[in-house]
């Protein structure tokens, strides 16, 4: 096998390893999660209240590796604009944060979140996605 390969296939590894939760007050990681978050500066992008609870309409997906958080994306939900009138306006979603700690690979990290926070905004309803790069 060459060099190559080798590091092809530690990839594909180490993406597979990864996974996506929607983390919350209730989530056995929250004290971790919220920690790091902390430690890179990105609380004040939380909506979180004085008794430690995430708001309902923010999402947090934070991508493990084992129980090492890998990195975070978070976003609000709110009515969006619109020139129709309907009986409820739209439903937008507005990324807030994304963070990927040191150590792991920024653009997978960052494509599995972008793609697993999409999916929740549409679960969502979610008409039109926002900074989502």
């Amino acid at each position: 096998m060459c060099v190559d390969q080798e590091n092809e296939h530690d990839t594909e590894t180490n993406t597979a390893a990864l996974r996506v939760d929607v983390v919350d007050s209730w989530h056995k990681q929250w004290p971790t999660v919220l920690k790091e978050i902390e430690r890179e500066g990105g609380r004040s992008k939380l909506l979180v209240d004085a008794d430690g609870w995430l708001s309902a309409r923010q999402c947090l997906l934070v991508a493990f590796k084992d129980n090492a958080v890998a990195g975070h994306l978070v976003f609000s939900i709110q009515p969006g604009m619109s020139n129709i009138s309907l009986h409820r306006p739209p439903i937008e979603a507005h990324q807030d944060d994304l963070g990927v700690r040191p150590g792991f690979s920024d653009a997978e990290v960052r494509k599995l979140l972008v793609d697993a926070a999409t999916r929740q905004a549409m679960a969502l309803r979610c008409r039109r996605l926002v900074d989502f790069g």
